[in-house]
C-alpha cells in the first residue's frame, strides 16, 4: 500500500479510537509522517523477527512462516494498510494477511522458477502490493495477487544486477531499481523512457541491500545491512547513513516490510584477465581467505557447515554439481539465498576424458539444475572435478563463459578418518598454508567408507584460528 494511503488510514483509525467528532481526514502532513516508518525484519531459518523501531534492540514480535530456503517477501497483500509476510517457493507465491504463524491466505503461481528474481510493489498505485519478477534485464509486473500474465513489462538493468523495487519519488507507485556493485539505479516511472536516478551507496559485493521509508515521509530510500549492522539513508543521493544501529544476528537475512529479499544473482561476465589460466590464490595482499566448498556427493555436512557460517557471519563460495542440486534441491536453494554458487559440472567426470560437446553439455546441465533449484547463475565461476585439466579443456571451459578456480590448499578432509585424516590435520593444513588470498578447498559431503565429515567438523576451529591471525573471509566474486 502507498505510504500516503497508510497515513490517512492510520489517522482516521486514531480519530475513531479517541472518540473525536467526525472530521474529514485530509492528506497527512510531514509532521505526522513519522508515525509510519518501515519496519525491520530479520529472518533466521524460517522464523521471522520484526522490530518496530529503527534502533538497536531485540525483536518486537516473532513467528514462523514458510520453509527454510524459501525466498522471503513482505507487502500489503490485501490493501488494508498492514504489511505481512509471504514466501516464494519455486514459482508458487504463498501470501499471508497477518504477521503471525499460520497457513497462507493466498496461493498462486507466477513466474519461471529457473531464472526469475521475485520483486513486490504497488505497481499501479491502488494501495495493494502485488507480484513482479525480473528475468534477465526485464521486469514483469502484475497488478493482482492471482495467477496470470504481466500487465507491465519494462526493460531495466542487466541479468547480474540485484533488483530492488520502491516508491523512489514518493508518488504512491512502486517502480524498478537495481543495485550494481555499490551503485543504485532507480527509475521513477514504470516505463523505459524517463525518471532515471543513480547514486553510490554501500560497498561492492559485501553488503545486503534493503529499502524502505525510514523516516515516514512517503519516499523509499536505500539501506544496507553489513554483518548485523543496519545503515539507512533518507535520500536517494550520494552520501553517508543518517541512521545506523545493530539488529539481529550476523547471519540473518535482512528484509524490510516493503520488499522482496535482495540477493546476489550471479551471472557475471568472463573477463580477459581470467581467461587461459587457473586461479590458485586471490590477487590481493590483504589478509583475506576464500573458503570454498565442493558439493558433489552427499549432503552429510551441509547443515553443520551452514550453521557455522551463519553463526560466525562468514562468507564462502559453493561449487555444486547439477546432480547435487537435483538430489538435494532444498539444500541448493538454502545455500543460494546466502552464498555465491559455482559450476562443478553435472556429474563430476574427469573432463580430460570428455569430448568438447560432452564438456559443454556437462556445464550447461549443471547450470540449468542449479538455476532451477536456487535461482542462481553460476557463471563465470567453475572448478574442474578432481582438478583434472589440460590446456584444451581449459579453452573449452573458457569458451563457455567460465573461468577456472583452483585452490591454494586442499584440506584432504575428504579422505576421512579411514584415510588417516582428522580435525587436527584439516586445521593444520589450512593454517600451514596461510597467506593473503588463500583459497581453501573443502567438501560438504562425508567420506563414503567411514561417514566422517571432517571439513564440517573442523570449520569452527579454522575460522577461529584464521581470525586470531588477523584474517577475514571473502567470496571469490570480487576477484574474478
Amino acid at each position: 500500500m502507498s505510504t500516503h494511503r497508510r497515513r490517512a488510514a492510520l489517522l482516521a483509525a486514531l480519530a475513531v479510537v479517541a472518540g473525536s467528532v467526525a472530521v474529514a481526514v485530509g492528506p497527512a502532513s510531514p509532521a505526522s509522517a513519522a508515525t509510519t516508518p518501515t519496519r525491520l525484519i530479520q529472518i533466521r531459518g524460517n522464523t521471522w523477527y520484526l522490530r518496530d523501531s529503527l534502533s538497536s534492540g531485540v525483536f518486537t514480535s516473532s513467528f514462523v512462516y514458510g520453509q527454510v530456503g524459501d525466498l522471503p517477501i513482505s507487502g500489503d497483500w490485501d490493501g488494508n494498510g498492514t504489511n505481512t509476510p509471504g514466501v516464494v517457493r519455486g514459482n508458487v507465491w504463498y501470501l499471508r494477511n497477518s504477521a503471525s504463524a499460520g497457513p497462507p491466505d493466498l496461493t498462486f503461481t507466477y513466474g519461471d522458477r529457473t531464472s526469475d528474481a521475485p520483486v513486490v510493489g504497488d505497481w499501479d498505485g491502488n494501495g495493494t502490493d502485488t507480484p513482479g519478477l525480473v528475468r534477465g534485464g526485464k521486469w514483469y509486473l502484475r497488478n493482482s495477487n492471482t495467477a496470470g500474465g504481466a500487465e507491465i513489462v519494462i526493460a531495466f538493468g542487466v541479468a547480474s544486477d540485484i533488483p530492488i523495487a520502491g516508491d523512489w519519488d514518493g508518488n504512491g507507485t512502486s517502480t524498478p531499481g537495481v543495485v550494481r556493485g555499490g551503485t543504485w539505479y532507480q527509475r521513477n516511472t514504470n516505463d523505459a523512457t524517463s525518471g532515471l536516478v543513480s547514486f553510490y551507496y554501500g560497498r561492492l559485493f559485501t553488503d545486503r541491500p534493503v529499502a524502505g521509508d525510514w523516516d515516514g515521509n512517503g519516499t523509499t530510500t536505500p539501506g544496507i545491512v553489513r554483518t548485523g549492522a543496519w545503515y539507512l539513508r533518507n535520500s536517494n543521493a550520494n552520501g553517508g547513513a543518517e541512521l545506523s544501529f545493530r539488529y539481529g544476528a550476523v547471519g540473518d537475512l535482512p528484509l524490510s516490510t516493503t520488499q522482496a529479499l535482495a540477493r546476489d544473482r550471479g551471472g557475471q561476465p568472463l573477463t580477459a584477465a581470467r581467461t587461459g589460466n587457473h586461479m590458485t590464490v586471490l590477487p590481493t595482499t590483504a589478509k583475506v581467505v576464500a573458503l570454498t566448498f565442493d558439493a558433489g556427493a552427499s549432503n552429510a555436512g551441509v547443515a553443520s557447515i551452514l550453521a557455522t557460517l551463519e553463526a560466525q557471519g562468514v562468507s564462502a563460495t559453493f561449487f555444486m554439481t547439477g546432480a547435487f542440486a537435483r538430489n538435494y534441491p532444498n539444500d541448493a536453494r538454502t545455500i543460494g539465498l546466502r552464498y555465491p554458487m559455482a559450476n562443478h559440472t553435472d556429474t563430476h567426470p574427469d573432463l580430460t576424458t570428455q569430448t568438447d560437446a560432452q564438456i559443454q553439455a556437462q556445464l550447461q546441465a549443471a547450470q540449468t539444475s542449479i538455476a532451477n533449484a536456487a535461482r542462481y547463475d553460476t557463471r563465470p565461476v567453475f572448478r574442474f572435478p578432481y582438478g583434472a585439466t589440460n590446456a584444451h579443456t581449459l579453452s573449452v571451459v573458457n569458451g563457455a563463459g567460465y573461468t577456472s578456480i583452483w585452490w591454494t590448499v586442499d584440506t584432504l578432509g575428504w579422505k576421512g578418518t579411514s584415510g588417516g585424516q582428522s580435525v587436527s590435520t584439516v586445521v593444520n593444513r589450512v593454517v600451514g598454508a596461510l597467506r593473503p588470498g588463500e583459497i581453501v578447498l573443502l567438501h560438504v559431503g562425508s567420506n563414503p567408507d567411514d561417514g566422517s565429515t571432517l571439513d564440517a567438523d573442523a570449520l569452527p576451529t579454522i575460522i577461529s584460528e584464521l581470525r586470531s591471525r588477523g584474517y577475514s573471509f571473502v567470496t571469490l566474486v570480487p576477484y574474478i
